[in-house]
């Protein structure tokens, strides 16, 4: 039988973990996405946008297709609200 030494290394408390920031203090824990929201807002424009409690004007007819592309390819706005979708849902 053969021994197989391991050494353990402690890396103390997270901080990020893959590009998401944890804190933890005195059991609770919470994670940010703030730079991944950012880097979405800077890369469509919107970084000076201002938060509203309402999404979007609820008369506000939306145009289909904004750039003109067959309806089953991926443009702009699909790809952006998968990125939504998944800070959403998956973080």
């Amino acid at each position: 039988m053969k021994r197989i030494i391991v050494t353990v290394t402690n890396l103390r408390e997270p901080q990020k973990i893959v590009g998401i920031k944890v804190t933890i203090r005195s059991k609770l824990e919470t994670i940010l996405q703030q730079k991944y929201i950012e880097s979405l807002l800077q890369k469509e424009g919107m970084e000076d946008a201002n938060p509203v409690g309402m999404l979007m004007d609820t008369h506000h007819k939306p145009e289909p297709n904004p750039e003109n592309n067959e309806p089953n390819q991926s443009n702009s706005y699909a790809k952006l609200l998968g990125e939504l979708q998944y800070l959403a849902n998956c973080t």
